[in-house]
């Protein structure tokens, strides 16, 4: 996708869009509020194929069900399911965690809790990203794990982590 965005002096602004498959569509927003939405065949952005013509209320409408506000398609509702059980946290490992001085293989994370070890952060600023399961935890090291909440407050329980 290509987006580009200039000034129309006296008129307003031009946005076009290039899609991924090679259409192009310009908006032209006026100073008045009005809005032209010009579409042209991939082969040729010199003449538009269709040029429609809207109110700024017209446009706002299109805006809304183009953004999904009245329809969503199955995928986006499964993507807002999974959205709405992910926690991330960012835990700091205090000197009484069990998880201290372990490595994230030796302190079973995942089979004791479910979550995931996405990035260990050192206090010298060192952040190790992605880490592999040798990785050693320290007292002071910030942990950022993903999981479900669920997991997340079994992981601060059984490390004895607060949040």
């Amino acid at each position: 996708m290509e987006f580009k965005e200039s000034d129309l002096p006296g008129i307003g602004r031009k946005f076009s869009i290039i899609t991924s498959s090679g259409d192009k569509i310009t908006v032209i927003v006026h100073v008045t509020g009005k809005r032209e939405v010009f579409v042209f065949e991939p082969d040729d952005f010199d003449e538009p194929t269709c040029d429609v013509v809207m109110t700024e209320e017209e446009a706002n409408q299109l805006g809304s069900v183009l953004m999904g506000a009245y329809f969503r398609p199955e995928q986006e509702r499964e993507k807002e399911l999974l959205l709405e059980n992910l926690a991330i946290e960012w835990l700091k490992v205090p000197e009484n965690s069990p998880l201290a001085g372990k490595t994230i293989k030796e302190a079973e994370i995942r089979p004791k809790t479910g979550v995931t070890v996405i990035a260990v952060m050192k206090p010298n600023q060192e952040t190790i990203v992605n880490p592999n399961p040798d990785v050693r935890i320290d007292a002071g090291d910030t942990v950022v794990i993903v999981g479900t909440r669920e997991q997340v407050e079994k992981f601060m329980e059984e490390f004895k982590i607060n949040g």
